[in-house]
């Protein structure tokens, strides 16, 4: 959600934003049909044989296996110049250190298409997808329970998970906001 709300600073830097998951094909194009995130390129990996498990962003242990959040960058080579590999499903990356380190590569412009896949006849309202009418609430109510367990919190590292949780939630609504006015 948050890199989708910076798409014009990432392709003036020569980068595009591709999300990946274990969902279906029906389940991806539901996301680009539903989410204001036109840009984004959504790429289903069931299993997460082809992508997710060898770049180390696969967890097979939650709900069957799922994606773990992460964000790379990589060089036209191929090569990364920047990762992070969330700890669990709900573990985000400040953006901030991503876009830079694709700024750093001095690409240029990219005149990136736009996402998909694009499959109008798909139910957007498929059961188990998370909705956008359920994303303010969502993250709302993640928002106020880190807060909370940071003021009761014992210890520098249980402050600081929570810290960061509550900073994830504020930018995931923000980008929200932005994206829809």
């Amino acid at each position: 959600m948050r890199l989708a709300s910076q798409q014009d600073r990432i392709r003036a830097a020569g980068g595009e934003v591709i999300a990946v998951s274990v969902d279906s094909d029906e389940r991806q194009a539901a996301m680009y049909r539903r989410w204001p995130t036109p840009d984004v390129q959504y790429v289903s990996d069931p299993g997460g044989e082809t992508i997710l498990q060898p770049i180390g962003l696969f967890d097979p242990e939650e709900r069957g296996g799922i994606a773990l959040p992460g964000l790379i960058v990589l060089d036209p080579d191929g090569n990364e110049t920047f990762a992070y590999r969330g700890r669990d499903f709900a573990d985000r990356q400040e953006d901030d250190d991503a876009i830079g380190a694709l700024e750093a590569l001095g690409l240029g412009a990219l005149d990136a298409e736009v996402g998909g896949p694009v499959d109008e006849s798909v139910d957007v309202e498929q059961k188990g997808a998370f909705t956008p009418r359920i994303l303010i609430p969502y993250f709302k109510g993640n928002r106020f329970g880190a807060v909370a367990i940071q003021s009761r919190a014992e210890g520098d590292e249980a402050k600081r998970l929570a810290r960061e949780h509550r900073v994830m939630c504020d930018g995931i609504l923000e980008a929200w906001s932005s994206l829809t006015g």
